[in-house]
């Protein structure tokens, strides 16, 4: 890992979005989702009504690994297991601190890590998403679109998630991606935690 932590913290917040990792530009900026992927990300969020201000100042903005892994050829480093579990206290302190009622677990990392260490509790359920081995195995048209609902930390949220605005991310612009986001934007939008606090 390299350079300085990343946080987006807000103090009362109903909702939590999960990221991977900051990347290089978001460290200069002192704020995640802060370059290009995030410009992707909150034009999303622009199109079911939320600006990026309002989210930045009402959604605590977590993320899996809190610093900036390195490059690697063709894109940032992944975060290894063994970093992610040195910065999972972070992400404890925070379910357990602000309970929240939604998660928006933002590209497969993110996904992966609710689907393995939660305990689901949804009607539908995600255990079929886990291999024997309880590792996460899916696409993601099954899980972007759909509403979950987990036990992690010793608090009961539901999870609603979207891929990685990545311009990498080809899936995004394929017509199955196109129609799996705008189903979770309005998921996202109808949510009980959305509306109150954007549009109550």
């Amino acid at each position: 890992m390299e350079g300085k932590p990343v946080h987006g913290c807000v103090d009362g917040a109903r909702i939590i979005s999960l990221g991977q990792a900051p990347g290089i530009h978001e460290e200069r900026f002192a704020k995640p989702f802060a370059y290009t992927a995030g410009k992707t990300l909150f034009r999303w969020f622009a199109s079911i009504g939320i600006e990026e201000e309002e989210f930045r100042r009402k959604v605590n903005m977590s993320a899996v690994c809190r610093c900036f892994p390195g490059k690697l050829k063709g894109g940032d480093r992944k975060p290894s297991a063994s970093e992610i579990k040195n910065c999972s206290e972070f992400l404890q302190f925070e379910i357990e601190h602000l309970q929240p009622e939604l998660i928006i677990p933002i590209g497969k990392m993110a996904i992966d890590q609710i689907l393995e260490n939660a305990r689901e509790v949804s009607e539908h359920g995600s255990s079929h998403l886990l291999n024997r081995n309880g590792r996460a195995s899916y696409k993601l048209n099954q899980v972007i679109g759909l509403t979950f609902r987990s036990e992690w930390f010793g608090t009961t949220f539901d999870w609603i998630a979207l891929p990685h605005p990545s311009g990498l991310n080809t899936w995004n612009h394929s017509t199955t991606g196109k129609e799996r986001i705008s189903r979770a934007l309005d998921s996202l939008r109808s949510h009980p935690a959305m509306t109150g606090t954007f549009f109550g």
